[in-house]
């Protein structure tokens, strides 16, 4: 308690030596963790080996895709609570109505994105949803105002052509179609998905400094909401009737609860740029291989010529994204790319001397008008 005199009693004194000490051990212990060696790659790569396992549980099981959605959110919800809870995490004022909005878009992709794992290969589902990063240049220029360079212009068109090169319209490719009607709106509705985690990301932009725990427990909950009116009336409506799905709805919900941890502390602890790059490539690479060697579905040239057009635009922004933050000196900018990183404008000495000279005459002209103004003032007194 403060006394009178502003003084700080020894109880108080004693009570902010253990807040600094758990502030000084929580930063010690992130220090720790940014010391070791590539453990924010290692964490990313891990994240998208589990997410990757969410999606062949989805297209294991036997149920619709709403219900699958519906446990997976219940799994998230149930897991971010207790630590919102022992945190004392709340929302920051004014962010309610952004991370409402956040969660009702992130949420509704994902239903999507079951939606066309169940009616499309793993590896096709994957491509297109993985083009989200690239319309979020577009989506950035609309609402945040941000330039739009002809590289991102070359990176969107990159994107979909490979996306047309996936679903092979038969308008372009001639003939007939070599796929379902399902297939065939499982892939537009996931092209819808990959628009709405464009603006995911942008709203994220929005939300700094709101604490993990609280975006999970909102999206958890909007999700069990969304998904159980979608469950009620497009889906069966009820618990799996076997125990092996039921074991996997629990599982569905703990994996994406631990993959999204995963990929939260590696951002923590490892750029941005590089965690983008990692998680993208990994989702490519473990969904081709999986599809490969557990449903034994081999994709097509035109399915290989997509993925690797979707491939390279991913590649390649993430690549920009870790250039960007390189020092304008460094090698990469300064030699290798220069056309496209000019170096700073350098002030010129000749030019920084004299405007020097002719401030200072002018603050001297200044000077000498102001003492005769004074000794005026006082000739007339």
């Amino acid at each position: 308690m403060k006394n009178g005199d502003d003084s700080i009693s020894p109880e108080d004194g004693e009570d902010k030596e253990d807040e600094d000490e758990d502030e000084d051990e929580k930063s010690s212990c992130t220090s720790r963790f940014k010391r070791i060696p590539m453990l924010g790659i290692l964490l990313a790569f891990v994240s998208s080996l589990f997410f990757c396992f969410c999606n062949i549980i989805v297209q294991k099981v036997k149920l619709d895709p709403f219900t699958i959605a519906f446990y997976r959110f219940i799994g998230i919800a149930l897991s971010s609570f207790p630590i919102v809870i022992y945190g004392s995490q709340t929302v920051p004022k004014g962010k309610w109505w952004l991370l409402l909005f956040r969660s009702f878009l992130g949420v509704t992709n994902l239903i999507i994105h079951f939606y066309g794992l169940k009616h499309m290969p793993m590896a096709d589902a994957n491509m297109i949803a993985a083009a989200a990063p690239i319309w979020c240049v577009i989506f950035a220029r609309i609402f945040l105002k941000e330039a739009i360079r002809p590289f991102d212009i070359f990176n969107t068109v990159l994107t979909f052509a490979g996306i047309v090169f996936i679903i092979r319209p038969p308008f372009l490719f001639g003939g007939e179609a070599e796929y379902s009607d399902n297939y065939l709106y499982a892939a537009i509705a996931l092209f819808c998905g990959s628009l709405m985690q464009a603006n995911v990301y942008i709203v994220l932009r929005l939300l700094k400094g709101v604490h993990y725990s609280v975006t999970l427990s909102v999206f958890g909950s909007i999700g069990v909401a969304e998904s159980g009116v979608f469950m009620l009336t497009l889906g069966d409506g009820c618990l799996p009737q076997c125990g092996y799905d039921r074991w996997m709805m629990m599982l569905i919900g703990i994996i994406s609860f631990v993959a999204q941890i995963l990929l939260t502390v590696s951002i923590q602890v490892e750029e941005a740029g590089k965690i983008s790059l990692v998680r993208k490539s990994g989702d490519i690479l473990f969904a081709f291989l999986f599809q490969m060697l557990i449903f034994q579905i081999y994709p097509g040239i035109w399915s290989i010529i997509g993925a690797v057009l979707i491939g390279l635009a991913v590649i390649l922004s993430s690549v920009k994204k870790l250039v960007d933050t390189l020092d304008p000196s460094h090698p990469i900018k300064s030699r290798y790319l220069r056309k496209f990183y000019p170096p700073p404008m350098e002030e010129n000495p000749l030019e920084l001397s004299e405007t020097n000279h002719l401030v200072n005459h002018a603050s001297r002209a200044l000077t000498t008008s102001d003492t005769s103004t004074s000794l005026h003032h006082q000739n007339k007194q």
